[in-house]
């Protein structure tokens, strides 16, 4: 078993999953591709089911194995970085650590164009959740950190605009106030609100969002947005959402509404100015600042 195959695994693992063109939904092709066929011949077990509509679905064996291949994956790479160290500033790997939001706002795109640039770079995006992004770019482990500006409030981190979002009342297509341009919470008030799990980003916008209007919070419900979609769609409720978790979901039967006054949620590129960067991350912050000139407001 190679550290390589088990960091493969884990990545294919937790992709997202994408809709084929009949609307079922698929892990990426990567579940069936050699590091996985090596370490299910090893395990003499499948580790993703491969038939019909759970294609790409961990099996039993597989969801154990991930459980255990995280924390040595993690460890593997701690150790790699901090071996870092002692080579050269420019040889040194760049990683950022990233929400798992690149494939929502489209942004693997840029920094796969930033690689394609340097193709002795030693560069990684590796996903986690907010406060392990902000400790591990507070302790010199993540170069800088793709997350939401919200969740930045350090004067010696610079963050850089890199998508707009905002919030928007997710409410079944044939709620009464479905059909109107924009809406202010209060009108939602007797409602049972659906809230993505509080260790996510945008929960805690949310959540103010709601006390700031004087809404209850004995009525909300938290789950993943796959689940929150469906029940919004049966009128068991309305959510909280950012709009882009709509645009991706292919959910039928519910519909965005933006709020009034608008709740806008930033995804920044967030980098400590307190720490000399190498040739290749100036490079990086310099393409990232660019772009944020034309990010909308």
């Amino acid at each position: 078993m190679k550290i390589e195959d088990l960091e493969f695994f884990v990545s294919a693992a937790e992709s997202e999953v994408f809709f084929t063109a009949n609307g079922d939904a698929h892990r990426f092709q990567s579940s069936a591709a050699a590091p996985i066929l090596a370490l299910e011949k090893e395990f003499h077990t499948l580790l993703f089911l491969r038939e019909g509509k759970n294609s790409g679905i961990l099996t039993e064996a597989g969801k154990t194995l991930l459980r255990n291949a995280k924390p040595l994956v993690l460890q593997y790479r701690r150790a790699l970085r901090a071996m870092d160290q002692y080579r050269e500033k420019d040889e040194r790997a760049i990683i950022i650590g990233s929400l798992p939001i690149l494939k929502q706002y489209r942004l693997s795109r840029l920094f796969n164009r930033f690689v394609d640039d340097y193709d002795d770079l030693d560069f990684r995006i590796e996903e986690s959740e907010g406060k392990n992004l902000i400790a591990g770019l507070n302790d010199g482990y993540y170069d800088a950190i793709i997350i939401r500006a919200n969740m930045i409030n350090d004067p010696n981190i610079e963050m850089c605009r890199l998508a707009a979002d905002e919030m928007a009342a997710i409410l079944w297509d044939t709620h009464p106030l479905a059909k109107e341009q924009s809406i202010h919470l209060e009108k939602l008030k007797n409602e049972f609100f659906y809230l993505t799990n509080p260790y996510t980003p945008s929960y805690g916008l949310c959540w103010k969002l709601l006390k700031d209007h004087h809404i209850s919070t004995e009525n909300v419900i938290t789950a993943e947005v796959r689940d929150i979609l469906p029940a919004i769609s049966n009128k068991q409720g309305v959510g909280l959402l950012p709009m882009s978790n709509i645009a991706s979901s292919r959910q039928p039967g519910v519909v965005a509404v933006p709020l009034e006054p608008r709740a806008m949620l930033e995804v920044v590129f967030a980098f400590r100015k307190d720490i000399e960067q190498s040739t290749y991350m100036k490079d990086l912050i310099e393409m990232i600042r660019v772009r944020a000139s034309a990010v909308p407001v």
